[in-house]
């Protein structure tokens, strides 16, 4: 039988595949990256970033917003980025750290190279740099993508060790995992995954019977039990450190294990419950007035699979990990959909690994076609669909990065609570002499807006009306808006129309007269905007 044809890159391509998947990647999680208003989540996180930086310490909360792993990243990256008092932050400045999070999941698929190959690292490497739903959870104060990155990094890591045998490779899993912990308690589905589905690679592969499929890693048979303490004990250092804030406070260790408690029951939906499929549709196609599909990554992703399977594999090894991270993720996506409890973001490092073997399902039908003709018809098909998911990107963050219509926006802050922001500011930029009181009433304590009036010393937060209210301006939801006025002398307050605070949560704002007339006699001595057309000029050609 003929050999198989090898179609190895040229040093010009891998240089091409790599300048595009960085630019590509740089570009769409950079892009804007501060218009979007703030996410509850990210306002949250941010005022608990807030207390660490001014030496008030990391306060675990068991019941919700998971552990410090993100905090101390920030942290460290604040420094060296020079960050000030938390009174000046910006949005884009948080982002950067979840932006340099997602540039490094892409990065850690060319530590894959050995089991997909540097044309399938390369693909995959592309196609994470293009996937709507890893570009729009890159530019979010959120924990979900430092987890995938740590996830990213320990398989990589268990595939280095499984070639070399050096148990550095493990030394590093180990710290990944520990840094997993610490960062979100979910983790716990990426190792039962995990390990599952690494024996299982194991036990399908030796059931084979091909002497190409038979394992023979001499280090493997020399004393097997050595090798779990190098994996073990960084993690449960790194976890327990970050837990205890470095060995000093004990509490936080002990409610990261008995906090699953919470999670079994918040498994069961907790006003987030979705249909078993809701994942898939993220994936292959959901349609809420617009249509969103990742159904290139998702379809070679299952080409992939089928190939880990069954493809002609002269490397066992490479084999058994291709097995492995296919069977990871079918029970990683299987466990999550089981599950009642659904979030978009929730999925990501079950779609990131699903992403890696789409890299491989990508190469494995390149080398499909054989015929010139065949191959450029591929590239075309290849290279359209590569379009179609930069177009999404653009979308999910461009001109949709808050629109409910976006199936990646979930629960999020209105752009039109900005107008109010912007008001509440306004008014006192106006009124210098003194601070402005400020009542927020919501049965969510007003979030994003605490963090938005953070530099407000005199702002209160109540979830009911209170017995007395006399402040300068009063924030409330617009179902108590009786209520309010049952507490207050009406003739006194100018409303301002109803604000979104997220979608079917309307606000009322209700200033005083006073700072009420500032505004509009400041907005009466604004030079009116001239929408006229300029004369040509003189010297204009004719």
């Amino acid at each position: 039988m003929a050999k198989k044809k090898v179609d190895p890159l040229s040093p010009r391509s891998i240089v091409l595949l790599l300048l595009l998947a960085v630019g590509l990647g740089s570009y769409y999680r950079l892009m804007d990256l501060g218009s979007r208003p703030m996410h509850t989540d990210e306002a949250i996180l941010a005022t608990k970033l807030s207390s660490l930086w001014n030496g008030q310490g990391f306060h675990y909360d068991p019941s919700d917003y998971h552990g410090p792993g993100l905090h101390h990243l920030a942290w460290v990256y604040g420094q060296l980025a020079g960050w000030s008092k938390p009174e000046t932050w910006t949005e884009t400045g948080l982002r950067h750290v979840p932006v340099l999070c997602g540039l490094g999941v892409m990065l850690c698929s060319l530590l894959m190279i050995g089991p997909l190959g540097t044309r399938g690292a390369l693909l995959s490497m592309l196609l994470v740099a293009v996937s709507p739903m890893m570009v729009f959870y890159s530019r979010y104060f959120i924990m979900e993508m430092l987890l995938v990155l740590q996830v990213a990094i320990s398989l990589a890591s268990l595939w280095r060790w499984s070639v070399t045998g050096n148990r550095l490779w493990l030394v590093l899993c180990g710290v990944s995992l520990g840094l997993q912990h610490a960062t979100k308690e979910t983790f716990v589905l990426n190792v039962a995954a995990g390990v599952t589905a690494w024996l299982a690679a194991r036990l399908l592969i030796s059931q084979q019977g091909s002497s190409s499929l038979q394992l023979s890693s001499g280090y493997r048979r020399k004393r097997p039990q050595r090798r779990w303490p190098y994996l073990l004990i960084p993690a449960i250092i790194v976890s327990v450190g970050s837990y205890s804030a470095f060995f000093s406070d004990w509490t936080a260790v002990k409610e990261s294990f008995t906090t699953y408690g919470n999670y079994l029951h918040r498994s069961e939906g907790s006003g987030h419950e979705k249909p078993w499929h809701y994942y898939l549709t993220l994936i292959f196609w959901r349609k809420d007035g617009l249509a969103w599909t990742e159904a290139l990554i998702g379809s070679l992703g299952l080409i992939g699979i089928g190939y880990s399977f069954l493809g002609d594999h002269r490397d066992s090894l490479r084999q058994r990990f291709l097995v492995f991270l296919s069977l990871y993720t079918l029970l990683l996506f299987g466990a999550y959909s089981f599950l009642a409890y659904k979030t978009p973001w929730s999925i990501l490092s079950a779609q990131h690994s699903l992403t890696l073997l789409a890299g491989i399902g990508a190469a494995s039908l390149n080398h499909l076609f054989v015929g010139r003709l065949a191959r450029l018809a591929y590239a075309v098909t290849f290279g359209l669909g590569i379009y179609h998911l930069c177009d999404e990107c653009k979308m999910a963050v461009g001109p949709y990065k808050a629109d409910p219509r976006n199936p990646y926006v979930y629960a999020h802050t209105s752009t039109n609570l900005l107008n109010l922001v912007d008001t509440v500011q306004t008014l006192q930029r106006l009124s210098p002499e003194r601070p402005l009181t400020i009542q927020v009433i919501n049965s969510d304590h007003g979030w994003p807006l605490p963090w938005y009036f953070r530099n407000l010393p005199q702002t209160g937060y109540q979830t009911d009306v209170p017995a007395q209210l006399d402040a300068d301006i009063i924030i409330a939801d617009a179902d108590q808006q009786q209520r309010v006025f049952d507490k207050i002398f009406v003739p006194a307050y100018r409303e301002t129309g109803l604000h979104g605070l997220r979608p079917g949560l309307p606000l009322i704002m209700l200033v005083k007269i006073e700072p009420w007339e500032k505004l509009l006699q400041s907005k009466r001595q604004q030079p009116p905007t001239d929408t006229t057309p300029a004369p040509p000029s003189a010297s204009a050609a004719p």
